[in-house]
């Protein structure tokens, strides 16, 4: 846009081709629709209190004392327990857990039983890293925690981008479908110098 100054020094006509553009320009810039914005705060969503899962996890410590393991898993939720299975690069059972509210029986790849009340310590003891196995159940449906504080960075459907609970930070980057209430098929959960990937290749929920 000009001044009335700069406009002065232009005869009639040249005022009226300078400002013409102009104002298409404006015309058709005010009738192009701009991005969705995002939502401040997350959408409900629906939460499947029983549901089968398979994919890839991979779970390495980042730090100096760099462990980890990655492979297949299976996973089985159900309202009073959860069966998972973390299977070997080649598809054998490096660990099943059947966890319940008083702790996990764990049965390895070997044929060794015990049972531990803190199942994440004991994947951290014995695959050198762990996963949040007690809120997975929750975040592998993009769904925080219940009565549990939480912060989370909605995407322009109101699903979480970005979640961060319990000390850990989940990021979801890619979803099955662009709806509302679509599951998510990649994950990335850090916390501290714990860092897990996840691929969610089979879900069914009842």
């Amino acid at each position: 846009l000009y001044h009335s100054g700069q406009l002065a020094s232009y005869g009639r006509h040249g005022a009226a081709a300078a400002v013409l553009p102009a104002f298409l320009f404006l015309t058709a810039c005010s009738t192009l629709p701009g991005p969705p914005a995002a939502p401040s705060t997350l959408a409900a969503r629906p939460f499947a209190a029983n549901f089968t899962a398979a994919g890839r996890v991979a779970a390495r410590l980042t730090g100096e004392d760099k462990r980890g393991f990655s492979g297949g898993f299976n996973w089985t939720h159900r309202p009073a327990q959860d069966v998972v299975e973390l299977l070997t690069p080649l598809g054998q059972i490096a660990a099943r857990l059947t966890m319940t509210a008083a702790g996990a029986e764990i049965e390895l790849g070997d044929g060794q039983r015990t049972f531990t009340s803190d199942p994440e310590r004991f994947l951290s003891d014995n695959l050198g890293a762990t996963l949040p196995v007690a809120a997975l159940p929750y975040w592998l449906q993009a769904v925080p925690l219940a009565r549990v504080p939480y912060r989370a960075e909605a995407d322009a459907l109101g699903r979480p981008g970005t979640l961060w609970q319990n000390g850990w930070q989940i990021q979801y980057t890619e979803y099955a479908a662009e709806t509302p209430g679509a599951h998510p098929t990649r994950l990335q959960l850090n916390f501290g110098d714990i860092e897990a990937r996840m691929i969610v290749s089979e879900w069914n929920a009842q």
